[in-house]
C-alpha cells in the first residue's frame, strides 16, 4: 500500500518562535519596618493597616503601572516604557505624600504611633511575561536586581533609589540634576553584578545633599562597592 504524504506549507510563526521579552521599567514601593511593624502589632490590626496602606499605593499609580505582584509589604509595577527620572520622582512623592498622611490618620483611629514609611526602587532592563492561571508574571534578572537592590547600605528608610539603566534609557532625553551616587555589587544567580544608583532622602532634606550632574553621574566610577546578602 501506498502512503501519500500531503506537503504543507510551514507558517512563518512556526519558523520564528514567538518572543515575549522587552524593555521596561520596574517600580518597587515598599514599606519600610514591616517586619518589626508585623512582629509588634496585634495580629487583626496589623493585618488591617497593612491593606489599607497597599491599596493607597494602588491607588495613587498616576502612571498607570501594570501590578505584577502584590508582596506582603511591596507592589511589583512595571511598565513596557522607559520612564523618566523625573517622571519617576513625581510618582513617588505622590504616593509618599498620601502614604504619610494615611499612616497619621491610622495612628490616630488605633491609638498608637505606627512607625512604617515608604521607599521606591526604579530599575530598568530585559523583562518577560508568563501566564499561571489567570496571574500574569514577570520574568528576568532585572526582577531579581530591583528585589536585590532592596537590601542595600542606605541609612534612610525613606528614599528613591534609580539604578543607572534607568538614565541611561534615557540618555539624550533627560537633563537635570540628582543628588547622591554610589553603586551596588549585585549578586545574580552566583555572578556579580555593579549596579550603579542614585538615591534621595526623604527623611532629611534633600536639598541639603551634594548636587551632581546627571551627565556626570552617566561617566560615574564608583567610590565604593557593597556585596548584597
Amino acid at each position: 500500500m501506498k502512503t501519500t504524504i500531503t506537503k504543507r506549507p510551514i507558517k512563518k510563526s512556526q519558523l520564528q518562535p514567538l518572543d515575549s521579552s522587552f524593555e521596561g521599567t520596574l517600580l518597587i514601593p515598599d514599606i519600610s519596618g514591616f517586619t518589626k511593624f508585623v512582629n509588634e502589632t496585634e495580629f487583626n490590626a496589623g493585618r488591617e493597616i497593612t491593606k489599607q496602606l497597599l491599596q493607597v499605593i494602588l491607588n495613587n499609580n498616576i502612571l498607570d503601572l501594570k501590578i505584577s505582584e502584590i508582596e506582603g509589604d511591596a507592589v511589583l509595577f512595571y511598565t513596557k516604557v522607559p520612564l523618566t527620572p523625573i517622571q519617576i520622582k513625581n510618582q513617588y512623592e505622590v504616593m509618599l505624600e498620601s502614604f504619610t498622611e494615611k499612616i497619621l490618620q491610622l495612628s490616630k483611629e488605633n491609638g498608637f504611633e505606627i512607625n512604617l514609611s515608604l521607599k521606591l526602587i526604579a530599575h530598568y532592563g530585559e523583562l518577560s511575561t508568563y501566564s499561571i492561571s489567570n496571574f500574569e508574571k514577570l520574568y528576568g534578572k532585572t526582577v531579581i536586581e530591583a528585589h536585590k537592590l532592596l537590601k542595600n547600605n542606605i541609612v534612610s528608610d525613606s528614599y528613591l533609589l534609580l539604578t543607572e539603566s534607568v538614565f541611561y534609557a534615557n540618555k539624550g532625553r533627560f537633563k537635570g540634576t540628582c543628588y547622591y551616587s554610589s553603586s551596588q555589587l549585585c549578586e545574580v544567580y552566583g555572578h556579580l553584578k555593579k549596579i550603579g544608583y542614585i538615591y534621595l532622602d526623604y527623611k532629611d532634606d534633600k536639598d541639603s545633599g551634594t548636587i551632581d550632574q546627571v551627565n556626570d553621574f552617566l561617566n560615574y566610577k564608583p567610590r565604593s562597592t557593597h556585596v548584597l546578602q
